[in-house]
């Protein structure tokens, strides 16, 4: 054995006690490396800036340095509008009662089987039981392994992304000496993660405003019910006050964040960039461009024709989430906060954002779309040949 395989060797079982969790963002991008004791022992992020490749390894190259080894697999947190849902039901009846803890995953796997036959095309990237139903009529939410059933139904939601752009991921990885593990949908195990720190509530609605994509997911008694992406995210406020106000894009970027900050009139008589004086900002008008966007992206996101079908909004407690939302406390007037049940706006850190995809790495329902290949059939001769070849 070569001195170069054993170091290799070494450093892949070093880094099979730790996992790390990389949020490709548009706008940035996070790692968070954790310890087989589940603690975070290196977070830090960097600007997208147009070239994902660089930053990316820029990003690992700090995070190897800091850590003294090689990172090897990782798993990837990913968000787009060209995640899509597919709903399936499938259902399985015995001669007679069997233990559901023997068909369960046998069911799951076939269903698994069934889309990635049928939609080639798509990479599943997450299988969610919303509904486990045995002997035609009763649902049940735990499979112990003293169950046993005549007939079992699982209604499954599958979230999708093109293999095209699942290649591209990978692609972008390998040129930086990664190997993916899994892909997670960002804003998905993001709404899991933090709804379990939030009160029980019937239904609840996650808006993510993110920097060019907003992503609403609809929970209905704890269960995905659905979601729905809109091309359009709080770079377009940037882009807003950018073309209106006649500023660059920079500035306004960091007029926008000064908004958040404060709100007051006052803030901007008295703040040290002088700019703002000698370009004479009406803070009115720059309130009315947000909201006017806000407004825009809260409308598109949330009344999709699923969503007037059910009258969702009445009965929801609304949830925002994403850098976007941080500008809505001070711009949601009473009649937008009238219009939902309840709204929340959740601080979220990029801490919590990693640890949202490592937490969700450690479900059993991260473990489902594992797909075992059918066994091919084989000819007599083939058969034959393979007896006698052994």
């Amino acid at each position: 054995m070569t001195y170069e395989l054993v170091i290799k060797l070494y450093y892949q079982i070093k880094m099979s006690d730790f996992n790390t969790v990389i949020d490709l963002g548009t706008d940035n991008i996070r790692i968070n490396v954790f310890n087989n004791s589940a603690q975070s022992i290196f977070l830090s992020q960097i600007k997208n800036n147009n070239n994902s490749e660089t930053s990316l390894s820029r990003l690992i190259r700090s995070a190897e340095k800091k850590l003294s080894m090689h990172i090897d697999y990782v798993n990837v947190l990913y968000d787009s509008t060209k995640f899509k849902s597919i709903d399936l039901s499938i259902k399985k009846s015995f001669d007679k009662p069997t233990l559901i803890s023997k068909q369960y995953k046998n069911l799951v796997e076939e269903a698994n089987f069934i889309i990635k036959e049928n939609y080639f095309k798509d990479h599943v990237i997450h299988l969610i039981v919303n509904n486990i139903i045995i002997d035609e009529f009763k649902e049940i939410e735990i499979i112990t392994d003293e169950i046993k059933i005549k007939s079992l139904i699982l209604e499954i939601k599958f979230i999708c992304l093109s293999k095209l752009i699942v290649k591209n991921i990978s692609e972008l990885f390998k040129k930086n000496n990664l190997n993916i593990s899994n892909i997670f949908c960002t804003s998905y195990v993001k709404s899991i993660f933090y709804k379990k720190s939030l009160s029980t509530e019937n239904n609840y609605i996650f808006l993510d405003i993110g920097f060019e994509r907003t992503s609403a997911w609809f929970f209905k008694y704890k269960k995905l019910y659905f979601f729905y992406s809109v091309s359009i995210g709080g770079n377009h406020i940037t882009k807003d006050i950018s073309k209106i106000l006649k500023l660059n894009k920079e500035y306004s970027e960091d007029l926008k964040t000064k908004f958040n900050l404060d709100e007051n009139e006052s803030f901007y008589n008295r703040n040290i960039n002088k700019e703002i004086n000698e370009k004479n900002i009406p803070v009115d008008l720059l309130k009315q461009i947000i909201k006017a966007r806000i407004d825009e992206i809260i409308q598109l996101a949330l009344n999709s024709n699923k969503t007037k079908e059910i009258n969702f909004l009445e009965n929801s407690i609304i949830v925002f989430i994403g850098s976007g939302s941080k500008l809505l406390p001070s711009i949601l007037d009473h009649n937008s906060r009238n219009n939902f049940k309840k709204l929340i706006f959740f601080e979220e850190t990029d801490s919590m954002i990693c640890q949202a995809g490592f937490e969700y790495y450690k479900t059993e329902e991260s473990r489902l779309i594992i797909v075992k290949d059918k066994p091919k059939k084989t000819g007599f001769f083939e058969t034959f040949f393979n007896f006698f070849s052994k």
